[in-house]
């Protein structure tokens, strides 16, 4: 309701701007079509079956009107689009084939429509798992919104800082062993998949990470509760400035001591005494704030220390 009033106010305030033009008064048009578009702090979407057993995974999108609410149901369309010729997914150090996919086979959308009332709704997609997923590939779910008789999709605006107005949505997914998520990569890294704070990426790491963070549900459920909800259980939720869980070092934003007591700590001083053990291993690293080069993207701080810890 809060969100219908400001569009009502919004709309009011530009009519009334249009109408003060030199004592020229300019008729909105009513009859113009609501826009329709989705709001973007992030354009590449992913999602893995590598760390779940089930067989599909539902992904919600927020469809937005630039408009009046309605005092009806409204639906509206979109269209299926395909992966480019030789499009690939830059998976961390890996970049992978992408394949297109098949609506009905690799995934599923529901209902098309925007409630009475309202200017905001949910598209919810429904993910299959399928063997083409494992087949060393990533399958590209993608749409845009089409006009039809009550609404016109928004043009691309990509000139905010915030957020990105768009017609299109796109997510990869993939089966196998996980990806490295974007918040795992620091932006001036000569290569993708290193976090000061974090250490070089690999997935049973990653799985490891998300053991301890999982184990919060019985140690620290009050944190878990707040955690998934912002997050999601596999750090897999959508950013949401509502929620306040924009992804980019979020276990520093809020509960800092939560995570570095449960999660960053645990995953440090396991792996610390892992190499220690296991030099020859291929995924050795220098452990200890002293060893972290950010210019040559090596190194992994203790979480307990200053400079790069929780501490400073």
């Amino acid at each position: 309701m809060k969100k219908n009033i400001i569009n009502l106010v919004f709309t009011a305030a530009v009519a009334l701007s249009l109408a003060s033009c030199e004592g020229t008064w300019i008729m909105y048009d009513t009859t113009q079509k609501d826009h329709l578009y989705f709001e973007e702090t992030q354009q590449v979407h992913s999602a893995s079956f590598a760390l779940i057993t089930d067989s599909t995974m539902l992904v919600t999108a927020t469809v937005k009107v630039m408009g009046m609410p309605s005092d009806q149901d409204r639906t509206y369309s979109i269209e299926y689009t395909s992966a480019l010729a030789g499009e690939t997914y830059d998976a961390g150090t890996v970049s992978y084939p992408v394949v297109t996919g098949v609506p009905g086979e690799d995934f599923t959308v529901g209902e098309l429509v925007i409630p009475a009332g309202e200017v905001t709704a949910s598209l919810n997609i429904t993910v299959n798992r399928t063997e083409k997923m494992l087949d060393s590939c990533y399958v590209k779910i993608s749409f845009c919104l089409k006009e039809d008789d009550n609404f016109a999709p928004v043009a691309p605006d990509s000139s905010r800082t915030s957020a990105i107005l768009t017609p299109y949505y796109e997510m990869y997914v993939t089966d196998g062993e996980p990806s490295c998520p974007f918040w795992w990569r620091v932006s001036s890294s000569k290569r993708l998949g290193w976090h000061y704070q974090l250490g070089e990426f690999y997935p049973d790491k990653y799985r490891r990470m998300l053991e301890y963070y999982h184990a919060t549900e019985e140690t620290s459920p009050v944190f878990f509760a707040w955690a998934v909800e912002r997050y999601g259980y596999y750090f897999d939720a959508e950013p949401d400035k509502e929620l306040n869980n924009e992804f980019n070092t979020f276990w520093r934003q809020n509960y800092s001591n939560s995570w570095c007591k449960y999660v960053f700590i645990p995953l440090y001083e396991y792996y610390k005494e892992y190499y220690a053990a296991h030099p020859d291993d291929p995924n050795y690293e220098e452990m200890g704030t002293e060893y972290v080069n950010q210019n040559a993207t090596t190194g992994w701080a203790d979480p307990a220390s200053g400079t790069y810890g929780f501490l400073n």
